[in-house]
């Protein structure tokens, strides 16, 4: 398992697990972000936020926190 700042620029994946407290994790759940979501990463080039695609919207997430959003990929 891998978190979404390892995974690479086209990589489909579903979110296994959040590792934040509960302030973080509600934010992430008001822009659709919770276990078991399928996101596309759009982004992620080593540098700058990573962008993913999710229910057709493209949201801009940092390294830090890209760090505690586990991910398995699906493709």
């Amino acid at each position: 398992m891998r978190t979404l700042s390892e995974l690479k620029q086209g990589s489909e994946a579903e979110i296994t697990g959040i590792n934040c407290g509960k302030d973080f994790s509600r934010r992430l759940c008001d822009l659709g972000i919770f276990e078991g979501t399928k996101l596309t990463v759009m982004k992620n080039d080593n540098f700058g936020p990573i962008i993913i695609h999710v229910l057709n919207s493209k949201i801009a997430i940092g390294r830090g926190e890209a760090s505690k959003i586990h991910a398995k990929t699906l493709n």
